[in-house]
């Protein structure tokens, strides 16, 4: 199992917007992040526009901006502090 914080862009004309969140994978985190991409504004598949590397929702182009893998140590001290937001 690794740990990583994952990003998720959207672009509405002059506005950009970064949404990060951690997740923990065993599996590939590019296919991880691409799925909660697509997931994200109630996307799906048949949305998703490979030229683009993402999908249109209500005006903004919604994308996964990758993830940084982090030590398990991190994970569990962000872990903590973010569930009590």
């Amino acid at each position: 199992m690794k740990y990583y914080i994952g990003e998720i862009h959207e672009r509405n004309g002059d506005m950009e917007y970064d949404t990060k969140y951690l997740f923990a994978t065993a599996d590939n985190p590019r296919e991880h992040t691409k799925r909660v991409a697509m997931e994200w504004r109630g996307g799906d598949e048949d949305d998703w526009d490979e030229d683009q590397e993402g999908y249109w929702c209500d005006g903004s182009l919604i994308f996964d901006s990758g993830s940084t893998e982090i030590p398990k140590k991190d994970f569990e001290v962000l872990r903590k502090y973010l569930s009590v937001l």
